[in-house]
């Protein structure tokens, strides 16, 4: 029997189906030298982080002085007294001390994070994870931020990836695996859909966006519309295909579609003011460019009178250590 060649390197025996190539048939070298976070969700994927994660672990080039640590943990234990000033300067003292050091990195994303500077606290710990890419707890961390600025999608990726590379028995990764539960309840409650075809949509979500941003209407329509019929209920998705036929001169099609989205979320704010912009528009005439008002998978809706629901916001905290 004729064995099935790797479709990339036309060499060696497929032995895997790749979901980032459209199921094409690839063998396990190839498979490995061009994985990435993309391929999240695939089996070979997890293996290969469960294993580097291990070994990363008890790497030598991973370890921290503890003496750093100590500091670390004093200026943290500080900030949890209520002298936030002290802890900060100390902070800053050991971050211009010690930059590489994923320890300090991570500290001062948690004294951001008690300050209530998400963002700032979301910039160390990815400066952390960069560093040491196994080191859990910034990664626990960095998802608690996500979350408080209501980036949920970041959010859930940052909890599963603390599944496939922390410790069965850690605090964190139980932590993580309540919280994607918690959400996949709330995702199958409004959306209809589970936490992988959520995440699925998401990245045709994005996919859509970058044509709207090259202006690329009729890709962006296509890609809007296989979104919705992962996650029907996606109201800014219907949004922005009114706005892509809205660029295309369709104006019944865009106040048709801007309509299904205010149906699904009446509170969808952006899509009533795109909705008078496109009424304006005369027979054929097309939308402008820079009139364009979109919206984010989840992140915007989150921001605009939608928090996350009190079960999700709950008991996630920010930890100091492990």
């Amino acid at each position: 029997m004729k064995k099935t060649r790797c479709v990339l390197c036309n060499a060696t025996k497929a032995k895997r189906s790749c979901k980032e190539r459209h199921d094409a048939l690839i063998c396990p070298k190839c498979c490995a030298s061009i994985r990435t976070q993309m391929c999240e969700g695939c089996n070979y994927y997890e293996y290969a982080e469960r294993y580097h994660a291990a070994r990363c672990h008890t790497a030598e080039k991973y370890s921290s002085d503890k003496g750093i640590e100590r500091e670390v943990d004093n200026a943290l234990l500080l900030q949890e007294k209520g002298d936030i000033d002290a802890a900060k300067a100390k902070m800053d003292e050991l971050l211009r001390m010690h930059p590489e050091n994923h320890v300090v990195q991570y500290g001062m994303g948690v004294v951001y994070a008690f300050k209530g500077m998400y963002d700032e606290a979301i910039l160390h710990f990815d400066k952390a994870i960069e560093i040491f890419p196994y080191f859990v707890q910034a990664h626990y961390n960095k998802a608690v931020a996500m979350l408080k600025i209501s980036d949920m999608v970041n959010y859930l990726r940052t909890l599963k990836r603390i599944v496939i590379i922390g410790e069965e028995d850690s605090e964190f990764v139980k932590a993580a695996r309540h919280m994607l539960l918690e959400s996949e309840e709330h995702i199958m409650k409004h959306h209809g859909v589970g936490l992988n075809k959520y995440l699925e949509g998401e990245r045709k979500f994005h996919e859509a966006f970058s044509h709207m941003d090259n202006a690329q209407w009729e890709d962006a329509l296509c890609c809007f519309k296989e979104c919705t019929e992962m996650v029907a209920g996606h109201a800014q998705s219907w949004g922005n295909i009114g706005l892509c036929y809205a660029h295309l001169g369709k104006k019944e099609l865009a106040l048709s579609a801007i309509d299904k989205a205010l149906e699904i979320d009446p509170l969808y704010e952006i899509a009533y003011m795109n909705r008078k912009a496109i009424e304006r528009l005369e027979g054929g005439e097309i939308l402008k460019h820079e009139r364009l008002k979109t919206l984010n998978y989840y992140k915007d809706v989150a921001v605009q009178n939608k928090p996350l629901p009190e079960t999700l916001m709950g008991e996630e905290r920010i930890k100091r250590t492990s």
